[in-house]
């Protein structure tokens, strides 16, 4: 049964990548933006898309 993550959880454990070289240079650049999001309290207001490929991200690299 898949487990389902938060998307501040997501977010989180995709951060705890950034110093590694397993993120490519978008998804870097992503996951610093979500990252800011995340600290300035605004992740609840990212679209649709964002959440598409947040998901896609994340699976990439915890699924």
């Amino acid at each position: 049964m898949p487990r389902h993550y938060s998307t501040s959880n997501m977010v989180e454990r995709l951060v705890g990548l950034l110093d590694t070289t397993d993120l490519n240079e978008f998804e870097h650049g992503f996951v610093e933006s979500m990252q800011r999001r995340l600290n300035e309290g605004t992740l609840t207001g990212i679209s649709d898309r964002q959440v598409e490929v947040l998901e896609n991200v994340f699976n990439k690299h915890f699924a």
